[in-house]
């Protein structure tokens, strides 16, 4: 489960960001789409992707 606010995604390294892009990327890929599981890791992907947008960096 993810508990992230945008501060604490602010204090992450790049590194670290992107395992946590990458884990909720897993998370959502796993979760059954209309489940808890999966509205929490696609809020915790969102936010993840805006701040690695916010930061310049780009995945894929």
């Amino acid at each position: 489960m993810f508990k992230l606010t945008a501060n604490d995604l602010r204090n992450k390294t790049d590194a670290q960001l992107t395992g946590l892009f990458n884990a909720a990327s897993m998370a959502m890929t796993k979760a059954p789409r209309l489940s808890a599981a999966f509205a929490t890791a696609s809020s915790a992907y969102a936010l993840i992707r805006d701040e690695l947008a916010r930061r310049g960096l780009r995945l894929g």
